[in-house]
């Protein structure tokens, strides 16, 4: 399966919680589907939940404001957080450890 059908997928599945018909997800060819997506990859235990969370709401936000979007049921964004393996991240050409490790 493509990255491309499994986002489209979760877009009809999140749609279909918050309520909006399926039919309108069906109506979109994959060619038309643009729900931005943001991947961020930090390295394991970095980030608290609530740091999580925070910066999913920031980077929607800045996508929303970039792209000139305004909030709606139906319009899709995915903020997606990675958690890199220790030693699977690296800044500058050295392997990047965490403070306190």
């Amino acid at each position: 399966m493509d990255r491309r059908l499994v986002l489209m997928s979760a877009a009809a599945a999140a749609g279909a919680v918050a309520g909006i018909s399926p039919a309108l997800a069906d109506t979109a060819s994959s060619a038309s589907f643009g729900a931005p997506l943001v991947e961020l990859q930090v390295p394991v235990g970095v980030l608290t939940l609530e740091q999580k969370a925070a910066m999913i709401k920031g980077i929607t936000d800045v996508v929303f404001n970039a792209m000139k979007l305004t909030p709606a049921p139906a319009r899709l964004s995915f903020v997606q957080i990675i958690e890199t393996a220790e030693g699977g991240f690296g800044v500058n050409g050295q392997v990047f450890v965490p403070r306190g490790k």
